[in-house]
């Protein structure tokens, strides 16, 4: 597992189906003279020019629109396979897919990140997900990555701001990083997975408290 892919951006293209259009701040990455990196969502003129941009990473947006019951629930299937295998909370992966591509396969963002669960290439290659447009390929494959976030972290807000923003961010901050795009990605899928979790209890049974995260 390499140290770029566990401490970059995993999903950079979040597309939240909530009820206005947004857009997210860009997260700046500089470096002080001393070589200390700062991650933040403030342009150069307002952190100073003792800081050296060094990269860009833009935000993201989303046009909102209506989900009938069959575009929510057509995937819930693939969802509880992969959850079952990978041990993962299945109302959470769902939501995660809500929250990341309004349940489009084809969702492509502005970065790159692909597919359901908007896998960006260099993961999708690293998690052998050939082809990230195919659902249960893109599913098994961001499952598996929330559950190694789930090794990695013991609290859900850690988990899915790790998901959005890369471990390195979540581990630098000690918590959830201080971005607005961030912050909006978590409270959201915490809603989503609430709004969720009632259609996996029947076929979990006693299991799902298994993989619910903490």
């Amino acid at each position: 597992m390499t140290k770029s892919w566990l401490s970059g951006v995993f999903a950079a293209g979040c597309m939240l189906g909530v009820s206005a259009t947004a857009q997210a701040d860009n997260i700046y990455k500089y470096r002080s003279a001393d070589g200390t990196i700062l991650f933040t969502d403030q342009a150069q003129e307002q952190v100073g020019q003792q800081y050296t941009l060094l990269s860009v990473r833009k935000g993201w947006s989303y046009t909102p629109r209506a989900l009938s019951n069959a575009q929510r629930d057509q995937y819930d299937t693939i969802i509880t396979q992969a959850a079952t295998r990978f041990r993962v909370d299945p109302a959470l992966v769902k939501a995660v897919i809500h929250a990341e591509s309004l349940f489009n396969h084809n969702a492509i963002s502005r970065v790159g990140a692909q597919g359901l669960m908007q896998l960006m290439p260099e993961t999708a290659a690293y998690l052998k997900v050939s082809n990230p447009f195919d659902p249960r390929a893109n599913i098994q494959g961001g499952t598996q990555f929330i559950a190694y976030l789930k090794n990695k972290f013991s609290d859900l807000d850690h988990i899915l701001a790790a998901y959005n923003a890369g471990e390195g961010n979540v581990r630098r901050y000690g918590g959830i990083p201080p971005f607005k795009e961030t912050q909006a990605y978590v409270k959201k899928v915490k809603q989503l997975r609430q709004r969720y979790a009632h259609q996996f209890v029947a076929e979990l049974g006693e299991e799902e408290t298994v993989f619910a995260s903490r």
